[in-house]
């Protein structure tokens, strides 16, 4: 369940990013790396170190000026704890 939870976490960081054409390349960029990151570890394999702390850094780079962007980041912060990330 939190796998299928992560996808769809996943598709909504797409889809913000696409209603934020004001968001600056180096970040969009590196909000598109993180999801693939995600999106690519294999299930069964201990995850990257520390892609956590680079969705919570982006989520609080982003709270002030890019809200929704922040909580879709701290909704997936949460599912990737609940799911031993």
């Amino acid at each position: 369940m939190p796998q299928e939870t992560l996808k769809q976490q996943l598709k909504q960081l797409h889809s913000v990013l696409q209603q934020h054409p004001d968001l600056d390349d180096e970040s969009r960029q590196l909000l598109q790396s993180i999801a693939a990151d995600i999106a690519n570890q294999p299930h069964d394999v201990q995850p990257e170190p520390g892609l956590n702390n680079q969705v919570q850094q982006q989520a609080i780079r982003f709270e002030q000026d890019h809200p929704a962007l922040s909580e879709v980041l701290k909704q997936i912060l949460d599912t990737l704890s609940r799911i031993g990330v």
